[in-house]
């Protein structure tokens, strides 16, 4: 379980959030969703550590762990689509399984900067899901993916993640409704 108690955030003098709580438990599907700027990211980027709230507190079971697939691919460029994947598990035949299961299954040894964006987004995909997670958090994860894209990931995102809680940060309902996310909006 996870739970969001009362967090505030400001970039300086710019109020992001304020008195957010929210409650996420197994088998949650939420999708948040609002106007640019209203505190997604931010909330995902406190969720992971990454910033910390001006107050409020988040309080997650011992040992809870994230997957995120970021807005950005965040791959490197030089190291192939299986190397990259591969930097958050030792898992190879999960890795190359999760690969096949989003079509880069002729890619899985070409370097990340001879693959085209949607690829790349494929990898980042990938990489999440091969990761050990507690709760998977997808920060605008299908850009730059056409619909049969998107559905193929949504398939494979429920069959890694099973009951474990999902976060859909996104402005697609598409993309909400394929994963049946309760509608949050921030």
């Amino acid at each position: 379980m996870l739970k969001i108690n009362n967090i505030s955030f400001s970039y300086g003098e710019k109020q992001i959030l304020r008195d957010f709580s929210l409650e996420i438990c197994e088998n949650d599907r939420l999708w948040l969703y609002g106007e640019s700027g209203c505190g997604k990211t931010t909330l995902t980027r406190l969720l992971l550590g990454l910033e910390k709230a001006d107050s409020g507190e988040i309080i997650k079971d011992n040992g809870f762990k994230f997957s995120c697939v970021f807005q950005e691919n965040r791959l490197l460029p030089f190291k192939t689509a299986l190397q990259n994947v591969m930097l958050v598990s030792d898992n190879l035949s999960l890795a190359k399984e999760n690969l096949i299961a989003l079509g880069l299954e002729n890619d899985i040894n070409t370097p990340v900067n001879q693959l085209s964006g949607g690829m790349k987004r494929r990898v980042a995909i990938a990489r999440a899901l091969t990761a050990e997670f507690d709760c998977l958090i997808l920060d605008e994860a299908f850009t730059g993916l056409d619909e049969e894209n998107i559905k193929t990931a949504i398939k494979r995102i429920l069959e890694i993640a099973q009951s474990k809680p999902i976060i859909l940060i996104s402005h697609s309902s598409l993309e909400a409704e394929l994963l049946n996310a309760q509608k949050y909006e921030l």
